[in-house]
């Protein structure tokens, strides 16, 4: 059996991996697969799974609360009490979400973004558990748990740790613990193509730190002996942002303003409304079947999305400001196709990220 690397790059696009340049000589085989509509929750639970969003239930770190599901959210409204320059600030939403996952004893990413509380009455946040550690993600089991199950020796980094702690001690974990899968974690990149675009001045030199943490622990992978295969898998691209739109009260009452999309609720003649209101902005709107053709999860996430063109972002939106860099539009734009790269053949058959489970179980041979 062969020994796999798994290294998982945030905002890691065809585009993106180019820019590489030479650096990554371990991973000579490149690709490009199709991606999801969404954001990273969505994506990543696609890649752990093999399974589209519509199978596995995740595409946005919010969703609409299900009928008789628990209030995970609604204590969060009474936010509502204090004063807006206050309880949007970043430090004060991180310890209100630290203590909310204490709380309820959540493992999984909780992030609170910039949602007015009056909406916590009915959102829910669906990533409770740690991703790589649940035995499935929305009734789709994820290859992690398939190679534990197997009895095959597994390692993954701590995506709560700072990424310099992370990668920093992931060649030394693997090198001591000789996995038979190792899945590395890597975010740098996404943040930096947030903050600063693809030109950023800044984004080279975490190229460059990425790289050379990823010889380092392709290198410890390599010492445990036997034949290694490496693969190094992105959840979409970027896409430089040259248009900021106030999303002001555009759309139905109930919505929520993602940073490239905005998703509605409500009964046929207030999203009749609020399609007419948003068309003109110049993107796309998804209805019903436009819904089900996208693997967006059934009303959970919107009973219509508004999607902005590429390279156009709301701002402010519930989940932030303005970026010089944004993912999440259509699957056909450019930024939303992730790059593939291994130290062996990529099949021909590698086309969207649903592909990329089945290909790792099958390099463990595990069912």
């Amino acid at each position: 059996m062969r020994r796999l690397l798994v290294i998982f790059v945030d905002a890691l696009g065809p585009a993106q991996l180019e820019a590489f340049g030479g650096r990554l000589p371990m991973v000579p085989e490149r690709g490009a697969v199709r991606g999801v509509l969404g954001y990273s929750s969505g994506a990543l639970a696609t890649v752990l799974t093999g399974e589209s969003p519509a199978q596995h239930g995740r595409m946005c770190l919010f969703a609409h609360q299900a009928p008789g599901h628990d209030h995970l959210l609604s204590p969060l409204k009474w936010l509502g009490l204090l004063p807006r320059w206050l309880h949007e600030r970043s430090p004060v939403r991180r310890r209100v979400a630290r203590a909310l996952a204490a709380w309820r004893g959540l493992s999984g990413y909780v992030a609170l973004g910039r949602v007015p509380p009056e909406a916590f009455s009915w959102l829910d946040l669906p990533e409770r558990d740690d991703l790589f550690e649940a035995d499935e993600i929305g009734g789709a089991r994820t290859f992690l748990a398939d190679a534990r199950d197997a009895g095959l020796r597994t390692y993954v980094t701590p995506w709560q740790r700072p990424e310099d702690e992370r990668l920093g001690q992931a060649a030394a974990d693997i090198r001591r613990e000789r996995p038979d899968l190792a899945f590395v974690y890597v975010t740098a990149l996404d943040g930096v193509l947030h903050r600063e675009g693809n030109g950023g001045r800044g984004v080279e030199a975490v190229r460059r730190t990425i790289a050379q943490r990823i010889e380092a622990v392709t290198e410890a992978m390599a010492a445990g002996g036997g034949e290694v295969v490496t693969l190094m898998v992105g959840d979409h691209g970027m896409a430089d942002v040259d248009r900021v739109i106030d999303p002001g009260t555009r759309g139905t009452r109930r919505r929520f303003v993602d940073s490239t999309m905005m998703r509605m609720w409500g009964g046929a003649n207030e999203l009749e409304a609020a399609r007419r209101e948003l068309l003109p902005l110049g993107g796309t709107w998804l209805g019903g079947a436009e819904l089900a053709a996208n693997d967006v999860p059934q009303r959970t996430y919107g009973d219509a999305i508004y999607v902005l063109p590429e390279g156009s972002i709301f701002s402010p939106s519930y989940v932030g400001g303005r970026a010089a860099g944004m993912h999440g539009y259509l699957r056909q734009a450019p930024s939303a196709m992730a790059a593939v790269a291994s130290s062996h053949a990529l099949p021909a058959s590698m086309r969207q990220l649903e592909d990329v489970g089945g290909w790792v179980r099958a390099q463990l041979e595990v069912a």
